[in-house]
């Protein structure tokens, strides 16, 4: 299909007249015509009607027409994210981020982005994925950046990257470890974060899954502290790979595949659909879709 003729279609609809959408769009009357002319040929269906002086779309052209103008508009949006990208000169950006990705993730883009604008003020705030919602749908941040999935219309929810989560005990072997990954937890201490964060409802999910039955929980408000309970030997917990690292790296913990095999969590980027975004925020957004920080990237670095 002609993008060409396609917007010429586009512009004679919401003109609703071939003149005015021909001097919208620097050409002649004829040349807008024929246009939608050679776009009817193309696609061998009529996609305007005459209604006395004006003109509407036919079925197909209103379908078009959509198509058309969500078409342009990300057009529109690419642009001006590509502008924004290039020489923002002043402005504010407040970024929500869930715990682990404020913590391990959003560092390297901040830097890149303030090294980029450094005359943009930046505001980071840190929380579950439930509260990072909240203060998206209040418009207190600007992008935001969750762990978890998120069922409310409100908000387009789209994919950013994944990362790995691993179960870990204490270094000291306990009852209910060694058994194998087909049992391993059950009737044991599990140390978890509070509930309406996305390791939490990774953790709940697949111990659903596996059938395994805690003897307690344990409520901690970060996967920092779950590393540090199971390195004290207080309980077993699955965190972030990227989390326990270090810890595994010193010898603190031991790491366990679940039975049902590696557990890869997709990170997601939320959006309200019909809300401006500043042009800081696309400039930000354009970062958080390049290769350094796109989805699949391999955590172990």
């Amino acid at each position: 299909m002609n993008l060409h003729l396609l917007r010429v279609f586009v512009r004679v609809v919401e003109a609703n007249s071939f003149s005015r959408a021909a001097d919208i769009l620097g050409i002649s009357q004829p040349a807008a015509s024929k246009a939608v002319r050679e776009l009817e040929t193309q696609l061998d269906t009529v996609l305007l009607e005459r209604r006395g002086r004006f003109f509407e779309p036919t079925e197909a052209g209103a379908v078009l027409l959509e198509y058309g103008r969500s078409l342009f508009a990300l057009e529109r949006e690419a642009d001006e994210a590509l502008r924004a990208f290039n020489g923002l000169a002043r402005g504010r950006l407040r970024i929500g981020a869930s715990t682990t990705i404020a913590s391990y993730w959003l560092p390297d883009v901040l830097r890149r982005f303030h090294a980029r604008h450094p005359a943009v003020a930046l505001q980071v705030v840190a929380a579950n994925t439930g509260a990072i919602t909240r203060q998206l749908l209040d418009f207190k941040v600007d992008v935001a950046l969750v762990e978890g999935e998120v069922d409310d219309a409100r908000v387009q929810i789209r994919p950013w990257r994944s990362e790995e989560m691993i179960l870990i005990s204490p270094r000291e072997s306990a009852p209910g470890v060694d058994a194998g990954p087909d049992t391993f937890g059950h009737g044991r201490t599990w140390i978890m974060r509070e509930r309406g964060s996305g390791s939490r409802a990774a953790t709940d999910a697949l111990l659903a899954r596996l059938r395994i039955a805690p003897a307690d929980v344990i409520e901690v408000g970060s996967n920092e502290a779950i590393v540090q309970a199971v390195a004290a030997g207080i309980g077993l917990g699955m965190v972030p790979k990227i989390c326990a690292r270090d810890p595994l790296a010193l010898g603190r913990l031991c790491s366990h595949v679940p039975a049902s095999g590696r557990v890869q969590r997709q990170l997601y980027r939320l959006r309200l659909p019909h809300r401006p975004v500043s042009p800081a925020a696309l400039a930000f957004e354009a970062m958080l879709a390049t290769p350094e920080h796109v989805a699949g990237v391999d955590q172990d670095r």
